[in-house]
């Protein structure tokens, strides 16, 4: 494979429709559906620079859309074409590998779609039926991806609905794959502020960049990062009482710190066998623990009376 460029987009969809809804102060309301989703399109390029494939992946979490590109790109690169095989891809197991024995006890409503040129290829989960039918009018519209969405409002409006589509979409990652060096931007918000880094992955010793892994350690990135949030407002709020020993709550953020540890684990590999260069620095996890914790007492603190 050549080189691939693309980028994650973190994405929300409101959907709104004239039907008034019941409040629950008894008063009407407008109606309005959310629909979220993540989304990164993997043009499959080969060594002519000829672009064979092109295959959209969403997902409920950012890390997971990308890990699941990442199995696609793995098998690109070591077994060609995906959907002219003689043998089908295996799309149900690769999105089991993709995930993480945390992932599966802890996020029940998970989900991934797989699409391309418009088509649905595989899905697991519950998604949004809107996703179908914007990734329907991405495939007639030269890839215009701005102008499908207003496109997908249009189409379900001709079915005679009515509904307004609200969108916000912002890109989480930014991917540059190439030899020999490939370079991510990445964009992740906290709970307090946005976070934005860059790194690059140099070959050493004539070696080829392993795309596949290094999209594996962008994604370990992204689930890492958010992870620490999570478990240091959790970790004080178990030390103020607030969660419960022995909790379903206490259990996850016990498993979760030691995914935290399995996620550096995975980014370090990535060190040990290419030069990586960060900037402004590389996000250290135990540091992003600390400001999380610090964040929860700011929040959990006994109020002075």
């Amino acid at each position: 494979m050549k080189e691939l460029h693309t980028s994650l987009l973190r994405e929300k969809f409101v959907i709104h429709t004239p039907e008034p809804v019941k409040l629950p102060d008894g008063t009407e309301g407008k109606s309005a559906v959310i629909a979220l989703s993540n989304r990164i399109e993997i043009p499959l390029v080969n060594a002519k620079g000829i672009q064979e494939e092109c295959i959209t992946v969403r997902a409920h979490t950012m890390a997971m859309c990308v890990r699941m590109a990442a199995r696609i790109l793995q098998s690109y690169v070591s077994g060609g074409p995906l959907l002219s095989r003689s043998k089908p891809y295996d799309w149900d197991y690769a999105w089991e590998t993709a995930l993480d024995d945390y992932e599966k006890n802890f996020n029940p409503i998970r989900w991934v779609a797989i699409y391309s040129e418009g088509k649905s290829l595989f899905a697991k989960g519950e998604h949004h039926a809107l996703l179908d039918v914007i990734e329907k009018c991405q495939a007639t519209n030269n890839k215009d991806y701005d102008h499908s969405i207003p496109m997908a409002e249009k189409a379900i409006n001709g079915t005679g609905q009515d509904i307004r589509i609200e969108y916000d979409g912002n890109v989480a990652l930014a991917v540059h794959l190439e030899n020999p060096q490939t370079r991510f931007g990445v964009i992740v918000r906290g709970p307090s502020k946005t976070m934005t880094f860059n790194f690059a992955v140099t070959a050493r010793n004539g070696r080829s960049i392993n795309y596949p892994q290094c999209l594996g350690s962008a994604a370990a990135f992204l689930e890492g990062i958010q992870l620490c949030y999570m478990v240091g407002m959790n970790e004080e709020k178990i030390r103020l009482g607030l969660i419960e020993r022995h909790s379903r709550e206490e259990k996850q953020t016990r498993e979760a710190r030691t995914r935290l540890g399995r996620l550096n684990a995975e980014i370090s590999t990535l060190e040990g066998g290419f030069e990586v260069r960060y900037r402004p620095e590389r996000p250290e996890f135990q540091w992003l623990l600390m400001d999380a914790e610090k964040l929860a007492k700011a929040i959990f603190a006994p109020k002075n009376k």
